[in-house]
């Protein structure tokens, strides 16, 4: 991993289409084993390819913050690939470009080492940022952002978050119940009370997890309908995580009874 890591020299653009079309097959790869084989063929190939990188990555034993300065190295690695120029020239609709994506998934993964480590300010500023290249946000990164935010008190940010996708509140269960936290942790009881209405509506099975009356499993499903369980266990644990961080909140949600 250093070796590839500490390689400067950039290969060939041709290597490197070839590489990430190695890493594409082994994706679709029918074992473990064969994943692996053709990750390391990708990497012999461009040494520096962000996606064979991360999957090595994952397979070797290191602490939570080697994993983040190791998961640092292939973000800048990844930069570095995509050069300055990119950044300019596709900000703004960057998951469009597919040269972009290898990087923005280095990134992901970088931000969710970091939250998973305790350390919520820096995971915060990575999905920041990634919203700030990709307002789209073709990866879903506002879903842990809203509830980070939350946990953090940072509730103009939360706010203007919330708001930047209008009508969110009424599919998605993260800016559902986290618009009704969001409107109590602002003093807002009247509009609490509304938007709690409203979460309740969009996903009734998450009040259950918020509350910890329900217990998230460890297996989260592979995919799920907007308002179904499916989706309560997916958002569960950060959504509990915000709640919790305010007990007042969690007694406030306790008084509000079902109409």
């Amino acid at each position: 991993m250093e070796r590839y890591l500490a390689a400067q020299e950039p290969g060939t653009d041709a290597a490197a289409r070839d590489a990430q079309q190695l890493v594409y097959d082994a994706w679709e790869a029918t074992t473990d084993e064969r994943e692996m084989e053709l990750m390391l063929q990708a990497l012999e190939l461009d040494p520096g390819n962000p996606d064979a990188l991360l999957h090595v990555l994952c397979t070797l034993p290191m602490t939570a913050d080697q994993e983040i300065e190791a998961l640092r190295m292939v973000v800048a690695v990844a930069e570095r690939k995509l050069g300055p120029k990119a950044f300019e020239e596709y900000a703004g609709a960057f998951w469009g470009f597919i040269e972009t994506r290898p990087y923005m998934r280095a990134r992901e993964r970088l931000a969710e080492c970091l939250r998973a480590a305790g350390r919520l300010e820096e995971a915060v500023s990575e999905w920041h940022a990634m919203l700030n290249l990709n307002p789209g946000d073709n990866q879903g990164v506002r879903y842990a952002l809203v509830p980070g935010l939350l946990v953090l008190r940072r509730l103009q940010e939360a706010r203007q978050i919330l708001e930047k996708y209008p009508g969110a509140a009424g599919f998605n269960a993260v800016f559902a119940w986290g618009h009704a936290l969001e409107r109590f942790l602002s003093d807002d009881l009247p509009g609490a009370a509304a938007a709690l209405m409203v979460a309740r509506k969009q996903n009734p099975h998450m009040q259950a997890y918020i509350k910890g009356h329900r217990k998230v499993p460890r297996q989260l499903p592979d995919a799920y309908s907007p308002g179904s369980k499916e989706e309560a266990v997916c958002f569960a644990e950060a959504l509990q995580a915000a709640w919790e961080k305010h007990p007042v909140a969690l007694k406030w949600l306790e008084t509000q009874r079902t109409k």
